[in-house]
């Protein structure tokens, strides 16, 4: 007596159940390692963001041929875009509009920003100062770059000097 194959149950045998298992295995031992933590995100998305504003202030020094800063608190936590910077203090200096969001500032506080609550700014050096001056040419007052942190992870935001050019990199320790 033997039974016809069409009427046998549909079903995976042991091996296709092993093979499919040996195969994720081996797609999250490639994958897994790659995964960042939270920290990593974070200061990604907040380096980013901070380029992002670079290019911004130094567009808009090209636009309107005014020279455009990048100006950081003193504590570092905040930035703002500012026109025509005269050395005042951070809290005197007058942000201008922000070029994308009508009707407010340009001025930034990144741990604010959502998903970025770890997020702070840990170093500024642009020729020794706490800012960067984009003339009315794009050129940057100094080449230079700004750390941001997020747990054990950081990102360093380049500005290189003549072009202006921005660019983010991972810090590796």
């Amino acid at each position: 007596m033997s039974r016809d194959r069409s009427t046998r149950p549909a079903a995976f045998t042991l091996v296709e159940l092993l093979m499919v298992v040996a195969v994720l295995i081996i797609a999250a031992a490639i994958v897994i390692p790659n995964l960042g933590t939270a920290g990593d995100a974070q200061a990604m998305s907040a380096a980013r963001a901070l380029a992002s504003d670079m290019e911004l202030a130094r567009d808009l020094a090209l636009k309107t041929q005014r020279p455009h800063t990048l100006l950081f608190s003193g504590d570092e936590r905040s930035y703002k875009v500012v026109a025509d910077y005269a050395g005042e203090t951070y809290a005197a200096a007058q942000a201008v509009e922000h070029p994308v969001r009508a009707g407010s500032t340009f001025e930034v506080t990144l741990s604010e920003r959502n998903g970025m609550s770890a997020v702070s700014v840990t170093d500024v050096s642009f020729g020794g100062d706490g800012y960067v001056t984009f003339n009315e040419l794009g050129e940057p007052s100094a080449a230079g770059s700004v750390t941001v942190q997020a747990g054990q992870a950081r990102m360093r935001i380049a500005v290189a000097g003549l072009t202006g050019s921005v660019s983010t990199a991972k810090v590796s320790d």
